[in-house]
């Protein structure tokens, strides 16, 4: 009875975890499309406000000093660009990463 009670609360609690994931996810695209949309720096600032949010340009600099200069899209091509993996792995490599991998896991288990 114990057991059956618990697969119960078990199953509620994940599925609850699932909407909850779900909402923010689902919120977290709206809000990316507003911000597409938005030109300038004080539109955002607004959102923020009207979200319950005190979010200042001051705050912005203070937290992440690129946060302005990523209207430039010359600045935004170039932070993207370097975060690209500029080396990329040869077929015989992924093959040999993946070989010492199983490897590793057989010497654990």
């Amino acid at each position: 009875m114990f057991l059956i009670n618990w697969k119960n609360e078990k199953s509620k609690f994940v599925m609850a975890h699932h909407n909850w994931i779900k909402s923010i996810l689902d919120q977290m695209k709206e809000i990316k499309l507003g911000l597409k949309g938005y030109k300038y720096l004080d539109e955002a600032i607004e959102l923020s406000t009207e979200l319950g949010l005190n979010l200042t340009d001051a705050e912005i600099v203070r937290t992440n000093s690129t946060g302005l200069t990523i209207y430039n899209p010359k600045n935004l091509a170039d932070r993207i660009k370097g975060m690209k993996n500029k080396k990329v792995k040869t077929k015989a490599e992924k093959i040999a990463e993946r070989l010492l991998y199983e490897q590793q896991n057989q010497a654990v288990n």
